[in-house]
């Protein structure tokens, strides 16, 4: 029984840790509009890892395994946290061409829009006929 009491409350506590690190991980992305900072950056990683750690250790009961599991599993979560603070910030080391200090590349979803000027511009003129020949016809 008491075993079972125990096993109970470690779940609950892992179960709390994991909505805390969760709730921390979504306010430091929530606090900010564009990219993030390095600071929340790390701090969604951290969260992150942290929530690996445990889920590995209580919920898959790692704790129990031999050295040589907890170890590797571990480390590979390591791994993987750095290839996402890699991807994290991937975008902030790579700079345009000819692109100076300070300056800002057009995002992609913007680049893509003023793409499509032609076919806007064709769309706004078609409704400003149409607006033209309604206001023109008799009531």
């Amino acid at each position: 029984m008491h075993d079972t009491d125990t096993q109970r409350r470690r779940l609950w506590r892992t179960w709390a840790l994991l909505m805390g690190m969760t709730l921390i991980a979504m306010a430091s992305g929530a606090l900010h509009r564009g990219p993030l900072a390095l600071w929340a950056l790390a701090l969604v990683l951290v969260a992150s890892l942290v929530k690996a750690q445990q889920i590995l250790s209580t919920y898959l009961n790692l704790r129990i395994a031999p050295a040589s599991w907890r170890g590797g599993l571990l480390v590979l979560v390591g791994v993987m946290g750095l290839g996402l603070a890699a991807a994290g910030l991937l975008p902030r080391w790579i700079e345009a061409p000819g692109a100076t200090a300070g300056a800002t590349t057009i995002p992609a979803s913007i680049h893509s829009t003023t793409m499509n000027n032609t076919t806007d511009r064709h769309t706004e003129r078609h409704n400003e006929r149409h607006n033209e020949r309604q206001a023109q016809e008799p009531r």
